[in-house]
C-alpha cells in the first residue's frame, strides 16, 4: 500500500486566539460547522499552491458539484468567517489569507 503524503497543516503559525475563536464561531453560527474553516483553508491553501490555479483562467475547469472540494466556494466560507471574527483575529485570517494569495 502506498505511503499518503503528510498534509500542510494549515493552522500552523495562527495564533492561540485565533483558533480559538474559529472554534467559537463554529459552535455559535449556523452556517458555520465546527471544522468547515478548516476545511475551506485546506482547500484554498492547496488550490492557491497547485498549478490548476495558474491556468484556471486559460483552461475549462471541470467544477466539482461538492462544494467542501470547491476552492471558490472555499475562499467565499473564509472571507465570511473573516467578517464574523472579533477585529483582531480577522486582521490575522486576512493576512494569512493575503499571503496564500501571493503565491
Amino acid at each position: 500500500m502506498p505511503r499518503r503524503r503528510p498534509r500542510p497543516d494549515v493552522l500552523k503559525g495562527l495564533s492561540g486566539r485565533l483558533l480559538a475563536d474559529l472554534n467559537r464561531l463554529g459552535r455559535i453560527r449556523n452556517h458555520l460547522g465546527p471544522y468547515d474553516v478548516r476545511r475551506a483553508l485546506e482547500t484554498w491553501t492547496a488550490w492557491q499552491r497547485s498549478p490548476a490555479s495558474k491556468r484556471w483562467l486559460e483552461e475549462p475547469w471541470d467544477h466539482d458539484p461538492y462544494p467542501d472540494h470547491d476552492p471558490f466556494h472555499a475562499r467565499e466560507v473564509l472571507e465570511a468567517a473573516a467578517h464574523a471574527l472579533p477585529r483582531r483575529t480577522a486582521r490575522e485570517l486576512r493576512e494569512r489569507l493575503r499571503e496564500l494569495d501571493e503565491i
